[in-house]
């Protein structure tokens, strides 16, 4: 068989993947405003920054869903890619937290490093104890690991030819049935719903949502009906195993079908300024939590300086890097196969 050479390249756009959404790049930012809002402000009513890390899990599975399941997006380049854009910004973020640390506080345990850099901090966290500039590493964890068990799912289906639908489904039921569980057990919202075991719910659902519904004919106000009543049963007084089931299945639709909302809609998620801090959202994700957790200033301050070394993270360490890694990658490949179009595979 005769395969595109360029279909092995990390940094080769996919054929089928090179429509770009603006307005998937607003909802990226509006999921870590909520996030930032939610960490460095005090809102009775809801807890926006569990409701923004949800958001950025329904645009994850969508995003994974459509990658992998509709493109069929080669998978070695899908996962360097993620390679390419998570770690070194991680690593660096590891070693500096680790580093301040030991020099203002106290050395970070050998476990909690070890955690944070296998994306297994959630569990470190929940057994044994957790270390609060490290806390939000969980997200980090449960998207890490769908990336993998999806990119396995894909490359089932692929062989074998079958829907991935019943798949996910499945794995969606049993990860929400085990919140359910834990959650009646006595866990509370750290203990269960960190678990990479429960949480997947949050990315398998909006997957299924997108194949189910790309394509269909829809209510043009679907997505924001179902975003609306999403985000309601996302306030405090909801109980989690709700929140994250029954709410999470209504952002998912949302996302699933935002692409036939009305175009003032997309129009809104598509402002530059939306889309820039959407585009930045992965550092500022990573460095905000060390400024949650200090006292030295004024919540104001401490936002300020961390989206500052956020943009120092992005600009000199996030970017550059992707960029480097995916060169090398090209480099390599036309060193090995040579530079012609087609290899014989």
């Amino acid at each position: 068989m005769t395969v595109p050479a360029s279909e092995f390249l990390p940094n080769y756009h996919h054929a089928l993947h090179k429509a770009w959404l603006p307005y998937l790049d607003g909802w990226r930012g509006i999921s870590i405003l909520a996030v930032l809002l939610g960490h460095f402000a005090t809102i009775t009513p809801i807890n926006t920054g569990r409701l923004g890390v949800e958001l950025f899990f329904c645009l994850s599975g969508r995003l994974m869903a459509g990658i992998l399941f509709v493109e069929l997006y080669p998978l070695p380049a899908f996962l360097w890619r993620r390679i390419s854009r998570v770690w070194p910004a991680l690593w660096v973020f590891v070693i500096v937290v680790a580093g301040a640390a030991s020099l203002i506080w106290s050395p970070i345990s050998m476990a909690h490093l070890l955690g944070a850099l296998t994306f297994t901090e959630n569990y470190v966290g929940i057994s044994m104890g957790h270390v609060k500039v490290f806390d939000h590493l969980w997200s980090l964890a449960v998207e890490e690991w769908a990336y993998l068990i999806l990119a396995t799912v894909a490359l089932a289906c692929r062989y074998n030819n079958i829907s991935p639908v019943p798949i996910l489904a499945t794995g969606a039921m049993l990860c929400g049935a085990n919140g359910i569980i834990q959650t009646l057990a006595g866990g509370d919202y750290w203990q269960v719903y960190w678990r990479t075991d429960v949480r997947l719910t949050s990315i398998l659902l909006p997957c299924i949502a997108f194949m189910l519904l790309r394509g269909r004919k829809v209510w043009p106000w679907l997505p924001i009906v179902a975003g609306i009543a999403g985000v309601l049963l996302n306030f405090n007084r909801v109980p989690d195993p709700i929140k994250y089931t029954l709410g999470t299945v209504l952002l998912s639709v949302a996302m699933a079908t935002i692409d036939v909302a009305p175009a003032w809609v997309r129009g809104v998620l598509s402002w530059r300024w939306l889309r820039k801090i959407g585009l930045w959202s992965f550092s500022l994700y990573l460095w905000q939590q060390p400024f949650v957790e200090a006292t030295f200033a004024p919540a104001p301050v401490r936002l300020v300086i961390a989206v500052l070394i956020a943009l120092v993270s992005f600009y000199l360490v996030e970017n550059p890097a992707r960029r480097l890694l995916n060169r090398r990658a090209l480099r390599s490949h036309q060193t090995t196969y040579g530079k012609s179009s087609d290899v014989v595979a």
